[in-house]
């Protein structure tokens, strides 16, 4: 008999049958379902990454801006309502008199002969002639009326001191520049420097003092402004927007104020945390030549707004150009992606799905083909076994042995074989009989 191998045998051939007609439309059905998958979640995908962009550009975008605009927007008017405080204070008839009056008894008291140096050594400890007690006393009383002014004073026209909250460091300021200033302009206003009579961080608010009636200049006045409430501001402003934070930056790029560190007293107006040299493109957009913006990154959405320049002020301060501070808001992108997040979820979950049709598809091939084999053995006995049987029979009846009984019981078209072949065998066997009997009488 012809030798074949396993796939070439009737049990190969009932397991490949039985792999194909279980497999294949697992394949097709979980191909289907994987394709569909897969098309659902591109086009979900795409949906979410429009629903983003759209997200960050029309509202978080638009929303930043609005509070960095309104933020900026209430800082300068602040500082507008502070510089016109310190002009009212300059202008009240009280400091009027006091100057005018601090200009005649310096003039009696030989100071206007003196130089600078000659007069500060007359007044290492005295800081004025306290010409004017009444005037002292409506500085001191505006100072504690106002929450955010540190100290005032002022002088004469000849820059001697004439009224003050604080001991000031000289007695003659007229060579100091805020002096010079707004002795020349009417007002000056000065950057955010520390100072060291107040204790704060501050802004100077030089006022001169003018007699309206003669139109003669008599003296300045000098306000020391805390920058207090710019933080304040920034804790307001932050508390709008969830995850966020708030940053208010001058024109040098030094801080002053951040919510993200509480307002660390390191680092406002620290030059070596300097935003214009130490950030990104993000900030350094906020010092260009618009307004106010926002920019998008991996993690963070900004906005941005610019104070305002002259064209504010310039009802109460002719020269000034503005403070070029830059107002910063920023949100975590995922806080500002969060009403999508439930898109996101979906796109999320259609992922896994198709990662569930692949082990299961995985899963169902392996237990096909388990299943295959054993079926296979299962048919092995029931199929394969009887005709293993009958080729033996015919096997043995090819070589002269017709003696066998072929008894098969498998209830089926093999056992009905079966008994085919055994009468096939009886005839066989009785034909041979009668010819072995007519050769012996032959004989």
């Amino acid at each position: 008999m012809k030798k074949r191998s396993y796939f070439q045998s009737l049990r190969g051939k009932i397991t490949n049958r039985i792999l194909f007609i279980g497999i294949v439309p697992i394949l097709v059905i979980g191909t289907i379902a994987w394709i569909s998958l897969n098309q659902l979640t591109t086009s979900v995908g795409g949906k979410l990454q429009k629903a983003q962009t759209e997200l960050l550009d029309r509202v978080v975008g638009a929303n930043l801006i609005a509070v960095s605009s309104r933020l900026a927007e209430q800082l300068d008017t602040f500082m507008l309502e502070r510089i016109s405080d310190a002009v009212t204070w300059a202008s009240a008839p009280i400091i009027v008199e006091a100057a005018k009056a601090a200009a005649v008894l310096h003039k009696k008291e030989g100071l206007t002969s003196l130089n600078i140096n000659q007069i500060e050594a007359k007044f290492k400890t005295r800081k004025s002639l306290n010409v004017s007690p009444r005037a002292n006393e409506y500085l001191k009383k505006q100072i504690k009326r106002s929450e955010h002014f540190g100290e005032a004073f002022f002088t004469d026209k000849n820059g001697f001191n004439v009224a003050l909250t604080n001991p000031t460091s000289d007695f003659v300021q007229r060579d100091e520049n805020w002096w010079k200033t707004a002795w020349e302009n009417g007002v000056s206003v000065g950057e955010v420097e520390y100072d060291d009579s107040a204790g704060i961080w501050s802004v100077d608010i030089s006022v001169r003092i003018d007699d309206d009636r003669s139109g003669r200049s008599l003296g300045v006045m000098k306000t020391v402004l805390g920058v207090s409430l710019i933080q304040q501001v920034a804790d307001e402003g932050v508390s709008r927007i969830p995850g966020g934070s708030v940053t208010v930056i001058n024109g040098d790029g030094l801080l002053l104020a951040e919510t993200d560190s509480k307002h660390a007293r390191d680092r406002i107006m620290d030059k070596d945390v300097n935003f214009r040299k130490n950030k990104g493109a993000g900030i350094q957009t906020a010092f260009g030549n618009q307004p106010n913006g926002y920019t998008i990154g991996k993690q963070k959405v900004m906005g941005y707004a610019q104070s305002a320049g002259a064209e504010l002020y310039k009802s109460v301060v002719g020269r000034f150009r503005g403070f070029n501070w830059v107002v910063v808001v920023e949100q975590s992108t995922d806080v500002a992606l969060a009403p999508i997040h439930g898109l996101a979820s979906i796109q999320s979950s259609l992922t896994a799905s198709q990662r569930i049709i692949i082990f299961v598809l995985g899963t169902a091939i392996i237990v096909v083909f388990i299943l295959a084999i054993i079926m296979a053995g299962i048919l092995s006995s029931g199929i394969i076994k009887p005709l293993l049987e009958l080729r033996d029979h015919a096997d043995a009846v090819s070589k002269g042995d017709i003696s066998r009984d072929i008894k098969i019981k498998s209830n089926d078209e093999i056992e009905d074989l079966a008994m085919a072949l055994d009468r096939l065998l009886t005839s066989l066997s009785i034909i041979v009989k009668r010819y072995k009997t007519l050769k012996s009488k032959a004989a």
